[in-house]
Order: C-alpha cells, then sequence, then structure tokens
C-alpha cells in the first residue's frame, strides 16, 4: 500500500514540477547604482508598447526607487498594505490560495505609460523582512527556503493574465532576491561599464549557478547603463568603458552554461543605455510629460528611444530562442 501524504506535502511536489512563468525576468545585480531600476522602468514601457502585451512590474527593493519612478508618492507606498511587504511576508507562504493577489497589482500611474503596464508596489518595510525570514529558518533551514522559494514560483505563475514580469532587485544576497531569482525563468544582468561596477556581475554569474540545476534561470545577456558615448561609431564607447567591457565579456565567458552559450554566441551584449540627462528628469518625474527628448539625435548618435527598442527585442528574440530550445 503506498504511503498517503498530507495535502500540503502535494501541493509542494506539484509547485516543484511546475514550469515557471515564461515571460519572467528578474533584473539583478551584486552592485547598487547600476541601473536596475532604470532597465526595469523603461523595458516595462517599451515592452509592453511593442507587444501590445500586459507587463507586471515587482519592486523589491526597499528603497522603493521603481514605485516612485512610476508615479507612487512616497507616503502612499509607505503606509498602504497592498505591497510587495505583505504579499511576500513570511505568513503568507502557506496561504497563497486565500490571498487576493489581484488586489496588490495597480495600474501605472503615470499617464504617458502603456495601459498594459502594471506593479506591485514596493515597501520600505521590506529591508527587514531578512530579519523576519532568518526567525522563521531557526531548526529547518533547508525547509524554510525551498517554501519561499515555491511560494515565489507559484506567486509569479498566480499572474497568468500578465505576459511577462520584471523584477527589480535590491543589490545583495537577501532571501526574498535569491527565492526570485530563483523562481523567474530569466536574469538579465545591468551594470555601468567602469572599473568598479563590472566586477558585480560575475559575483552575479557564480551566485546563479549555486541555484539547483533544475531551477536556475537562463541568462538573457547583459545590459550596459551609462553609456559615455564618443563621435566616432554609432554606439561607440569611450576607452575606459570600452576596457572594463572587454574585461566583463571576458569574465563572463567562463560562467556560461553551455545552452546559455548557443543562445548568446560570442558576445553577451544586449545593448547599451546612454548617459543623457533626459532620462533621469524622466525616472525623477512623478508625472511624466514627454518622451519627445528620447527620441532626439544627438551627434549622429543613437537615440534613447532607438536604444531601448534595441534592447526590448533582443530581449524577446532571446527569450523565443530560449524556449525553442526547451
Amino acid at each position: 500500500m503506498g504511503t498517503l501524504i498530507s495535502p500540503q506535502k502535494a501541493a509542494e511536489l506539484k509547485a516543484f514540477i511546475a514550469d515557471k512563468h515564461p515571460g519572467s525576468i528578474c533584473v539583478a545585480n551584486y552592485k547598487g547604482g547600476v541601473g536596475k531600476t532604470t532597465l526595469v522602468c523603461l523595458l516595462g514601457y517599451y515592452l509592453t508598447e511593442i507587444t501590445g502585451k500586459r507587463v507586471l512590474l515587482f519592486d523589491i527593493d526597499p528603497q522603493c526607487s521603481l514605485s516612485l519612478s512610476v508615479g507612487f508618492d512616497p507616503d502612499e507606498v509607505s503606509k498602504t498594505e497592498l505591497t510587495i511587504y505583505n504579499l511576500v511576508k513570511p505568513s503568507k507562504w502557506t496561504i497563497l490560495k486565500k490571498t487576493k493577489i489581484d488586489n496588490y497589482v495597480f495600474r501605472v500611474p503615470d499617464t504617458l505609460s502603456p495601459k498594459g503596464l502594471h506593479i506591485i508596489r514596493g515597501s520600505f518595510d521590506v529591508d527587514t523582512m531578512d530579519m523576519e525570514i532568518a526567525k522563521s529558518l531557526v531548526g529547518d533551514e533547508t525547509r524554510r527556503i525551498n517554501e519561499l522559494f515555491l511560494y515565489c514560483k507559484q506567486l509569479l505563475n498566480g499572474f497568468d493574465k500578465f505576459d511577462y514580469i520584471l523584477i527589480d532587485c535590491p543589490p545583495n544576497k537577501m532571501f526574498l532576491t535569491q527565492a526570485m531569482l530563483r523562481a523567474c525563468s530569466f536574469y538579465l544582468p545591468v551594470t555601468i561599464p567602469d572599473a568598479i561596477s563590472v566586477y558585480g556581475m560575475p559575483r552575479l554569474l557564480r551566485w546563479v549557478k549555486q541555484i539547483p540545476s533544475g531551477d536556475r534561470p537562463r541568462l538573457l545577456g547583459y545590459v550596459l547603463n551609462a553609456i559615455n558615448r564618443t563621435g566616432g561609431l554609432p554606439g561607440g564607447k569611450v576607452y575606459s568603458q570600452q576596457s572594463a567591457e572587454g574585461r566583463l565579456q571576458q569574465s563572463i565567458q567562463f560562467d556560461l552554461e553551455p545552452i546559455e552559450k548557443k543562445i548568446l554566441g560570442d558576445h553577451s551584449l544586449i545593448g547599451v543605455i546612454p548617459r543623457l540627462d533626459a532620462i533621469a528628469r524622466f525616472l525623477a518625474e512623478s508625472t511624466k510629460f514627454s518622451r519627445y527628448e528620447f527620441k532626439r539625435k544627438t551627434s549622429g548618435q543613437p537615440t534613447i528611444e532607438e536604444c531601448l527598442i534595441n534592447i526590448t527585442n533582443r530581449v524577446l528574440e532571446r527569450m523565443e530562442a530560449y524556449h525553442a530550445k526547451a
């Protein structure tokens, strides 16, 4: 006679073998201030516009920069219960089916945003969550970490009305970051190509390799942010940034999985975001006024919009390529 298992254990086993959300992307880097929020925000806009599909942003960084950059007031973010903190705190891990997750989804308030763009708002309280999770790990750390991963995986799958999910992570290995990275189908690092910032990315790739192989997200490539463009070739970088990127590309190739090498080839770069004030002003506006400056040519270089459309299309192409190989 077979051994009976509890309904909770059966649900866990089902979650372990379930596929991940096919459009889930974790934007991460060990280094802070390299453009994770910038990429998530702008990719969210262009992904929604180009595909005409529904995109959900997740703000899991306790700084809440993504929530603020799309137009939410700081007081509104900090006082409401319908934030990422209350959605993923340990008391929720075993009651996902009872949680009305759609209540946590909000339209991006910016009037210029496409209609299909939504967000799970951040919370300044997320910085205390690691301590709460650490307390819950006492006595059975492996089981509880797996519970958090499974919860995040089921949570992302619960948002199946959305074609794409973009997660803005803090620059650290907090338990929630680890769980979301493991729960996503893909990850997309972003960095500034300078001598200090590029060191965060190889560490991130080694961190991903520690994830069990069956749960490991696939690398889409990387995005370079805050490019100081030279007047030479279109998209050309100043010498110091070229040098930093060369070292970065060399280090990344050693850590690629076989399928990643097939998809990414010899060059993992997806695209670049130029260092221009127009982007900083756009992100700082609580109410967006225009993206006219994104279309303006400067010194014969590709426009901001052309750069962002290129990044978006490359992301879509690589996701499709991975799914075709699956």
